[in-house]
């Protein structure tokens, strides 16, 4: 029975906190790239698109107590030094799962697209690098995974593509130069005629 002036609530007890810190743990462990963010303030409607354009990159979203995110982040061996001014009032975590620019991306291009939502970044982690916010807004304006190879292979086939056209361009300059001896020839030939 309540006391007086409690309500009788139910105790969830230490088994779904150890459960939450187990699944964020493990998304930590197997993703990279962290973005801390506050939701505060973005209508249902908003936090719904928010997180599935971030599945659509393959990024993890997750909410949960500030004290269970510095644990599961200790427990998989992130330096939680520093991460206090992150792990302030309401967080989420986006963890990139392929890319870890992805979350960065992901969250700033939410923020240019809804200019109305109030939602603030509060920091990221990067490797072994802690991320202010600012630092966050240049890691999104750097290119993802996917375009970083394209570039690399694009660099790396033009000197191949620069040698096709030099040859190509030999051969067309002497097929041009044998066709105008021969023009020149017939036109010799007209003219002994």
């Amino acid at each position: 029975m309540a006391k007086p002036g409690k309500s009788a609530t139910k105790r969830r007890g230490k088994a779904p906190k150890v459960a939450a810190v187990a699944e964020m743990e493990q998304m930590f462990r197997s993703g990279d790239g962290l973005v801390f963010f506050d939701n505060n303030g973005l209508t249902v409607k908003q936090v719904s698109e928010l997180r599935s354009s971030l599945r659509e990159n393959k990024v993890a979203v997750k909410v949960a107590k500030n004290t269970l995110i510095k644990l599961a982040l200790k427990n998989a061996g992130y330096d939680v030094a520093g991460l206090e001014p992150f792990l302030v009032g309401p967080t989420v975590v986006a963890v990139g799962l392929e890319d870890p620019i992805s979350p960065a991306k992901g969250v700033m291009k939410f923020l240019k697209d809804n200019e109305e939502a109030r939602l603030s970044v509060k920091g990221g982690i990067v490797g072994e690098e802690l991320l202010d916010a600012a630092g966050v807004d240049k890691l999104a304006q750097m290119p993802g995974r996917e375009e970083m190879i394209a570039r690399m292979l694009g660099s790396m086939n033009a000197p191949a593509q620069n040698m096709a056209y030099v040859l190509n361009a030999c051969v067309s300059q002497f097929v041009w130069g044998l066709s105008a001896y021969q023009r020149k020839l017939e036109g010799e030939g007209q003219a002994a005629a």
